[in-house]
């Protein structure tokens, strides 16, 4: 191999060199910047996640206002509940009905009274694994109903009926 090929090769070589160490400093000198900033499980925990839980309680909120506003069963007016996690006694009289928010769940524990609403299935008995898809079927003391579309719910057939009921709910 003559003298130029050699030098030749040997200033690629270098060239390369210079090249890939030059451009290797430049990418590990600047990550995590000011401008570019490396995401850390403490930037996700203290920061992002706080900020994306707040934004999502006002989205939630805002949603919830304007169902109220618009007469949906998320407001607490009277004879109305909101409140999933506590069961409310609710004493009817004949002929009253109770109008559900989807996931409410419904005891019947003295007198009687019929399924109602306008969509099939009307209730789901969650006691006996069956859906109560007519209107006006019976209830079964004590026998815990599932509400799985709006408005649908009971009416009372006798007076002093008591139901549990746990989820939102109108009573008309």
């Amino acid at each position: 191999m003559s003298k130029g090929k050699k030098f030749l090769i040997a200033v690629a070589v270098l060239v390369f060199t210079a090249l890939v160490s030059g451009l290797t400093t430049m990418a590990v000198t600047n990550y995590g910047t000011r401008d570019d900033p490396l995401v850390t499980l403490s930037y996700l925990n203290n920061v992002l996640t706080p900020q994306l839980e707040a934004a999502f309680n006002e989205a939630l909120e805002a949603k919830a206002a304007e169902l109220a506003g618009q007469g949906g069963l998320s407001g607490t007016t009277p004879g109305t509940s909101a409140a999933p996690s506590e069961f409310a006694v609710l004493t009817l009289q004949n002929g009253q009905t109770v109008r559900c928010g989807v996931g409410a769940e419904i005891m019947l524990r003295i007198g009687s009274a019929v399924s109602a609403g306008p969509d099939t299935p009307r209730l789901i008995d969650e006691t006996g694994g069956a859906a109560v898809a007519e209107a006006g079927k019976t209830l079964t003391v004590n026998h815990m109903y599932l509400v799985t579309i709006i408005n649908n719910g009971v009416t009372a057939t006798r007076d002093n009926t008591k139901i549990l009921i746990r989820g939102a709910y109108t009573v008309s």
